[in-house]
């Protein structure tokens, strides 16, 4: 019965977070039945395919591509592909990960237009290290050791469902109605380079770049391009009180306001506590500009059913004041465990076994960029010494030819 219990305490946590992704990988009918909703008949109306990861800078791009009208969509959630994807109005086939959904690749290949392919990369261990330390500040409040961090590093490298370098395995997946592969780097997506790398797509495919405007928030000078963890802690959520009325305020950066991200911070520990932008809001506040993070000014607003009075307004400013403080506190708090691509490469070598079977695997997923683009290999500085320890060459050809680009 404790059992049972908890399961539906957890289930329930889940529904109040809106953890709806998660929710449907734990029904397997379910997952099951809106995937293959998909292999009924679909017009092929895309326009070019993106492929990447977490740790490529996808979220950034997928904003800014966003911002000229290129309507990417991501078609994955989290196992699921999602129903009837191919009918809504979009130009981009977004795929974030090789998915574990075993209809996933009989799905994909119901599509017969071929278009442009664009595949982010950037070196594994450093896409790795970046994964880790996002993760880290998923669960902060649980880290208060080195222990605490080396743990959840051991259990995401060693317990991990999905390759965060699947270059190969998502690639095989929609090769067959690819044209071309251009291969964007993380230079490419900088803060000097982007606006070339946008213009350049925006011409091939007509759409407005603005002359490279779209790099730049249109209302203020936030830029999205680095991953920082600081606008990873918006949107925040607080209630004031005046009499027996309670007024609701939300305080965001500007790009996580308009894409109504939710927040990250700790989010893995208070899984219930979603914090919902409302789809019309008041502005009470323009450029709150805080003290050690300039780059990312905050607005203020509240649900424009309900626009606090100004004496409130007013008082919402040592709330903002306290949860900034807090705000430092924990990104001070993860810098001081979070982890370099040297300390990612000391720990898998000290599982010399699992060591070796993570080398193949990053090195058989390699194997398109080994071909077309082995150039790139050489800015795998990271990725080159780990394979090296291991006594793999990242520029050889494996051995075993039994791989994702042979099949």
């Amino acid at each position: 019965m404790n059992i049972i219990f908890r399961k539906f305490n957890s289930f329930l946590k889940l529904i109040k977070g809106r953890r709806w992704g998660v929710i449907w990988t734990k029904i397997p009918l379910l997952k099951k039945s809106l995937s293959i909703t998909n292999y009924f008949p679909h017009p092929q109306n895309y326009r070019y395919i993106l492929i990447g990861g977490h740790g490529l800078g996808m979220t950034a791009l997928i904003y800014y591509l966003d911002k000229i009208k290129a309507k990417p969509t991501e078609i994955w959630t989290h196992e699921v592909i999602r129903p009837f994807v191919f009918y809504r109005d979009f130009d981009g086939l977004v795929l974030d990960k090789a998915p574990l959904n075993p209809d996933a690749k009989n799905v994909l290949k119901t599509l017969k237009k071929k278009v442009p392919l664009y595949q982010m990369v950037r070196d594994p261990i450093s896409i790795i290290k970046s994964n880790v330390n996002v993760t880290m500040f998923h669960s902060i409040s649980q880290i208060n050791s080195k222990t605490d961090a080396t743990h959840l590093l051991r259990s995401l490298i060693e317990n991990i469902s999905h390759l965060m370098f699947c270059f190969a395995s998502t690639r095989s997946l929609i090769n067959h109605i690819a044209t071309d592969v251009s291969y964007i780097r993380m230079d490419d997506i900088n803060e000097k380079n982007l606006p070339s790398t946008l213009q350049d797509f925006a011409k091939r495919f007509g759409y407005e770049a603005n002359g490279g405007g779209a790099v730049q928030n249109n209302d203020n000078n936030e830029s999205v391009i680095k991953g920082s963890l600081f606008p990873r802690c918006f949107p925040h959520t607080f209630s004031i009180n005046a009499g027996d009325e309670k007024y609701d305020f939300i305080l965001c950066t500007h790009s996580r306001l308009q894409a109504h991200s939710r927040k990250e911070i700790d989010m893995n520990t208070r899984i219930q506590a979603y914090q919902k932008i409302p789809k019309s809001y008041a502005i009470l506040k323009d450029n709150i500009v805080p003290e050690n993070y300039p780059q990312y000014p905050l607005l203020l607003v509240s649900p424009i059913s309900k626009v606090p009075p100004k004496d409130l307004i007013d008082k919402a400013d040592d709330h903002i004041k306290e949860y900034l403080i807090y705000v430092f506190e924990q990104i001070s708090k993860h810098q001081k465990y979070a982890f370099t691509e040297d300390d990612i490469i000391d720990y898998l070598c000290s599982n010399k076994d699992f060591a070796l079977k993570l080398a193949n695997k990053i090195h058989q997923e390699l194997s398109f960029i080994r071909k077309e683009k082995p150039e790139l290999l050489d800015e795998f500085i990271h990725t080159q010494r780990f394979l090296q320890q291991c006594g793999i060459d990242v520029f050889s050809n494996p051995i075993k030819k039994d791989t994702d680009e042979s099949r």
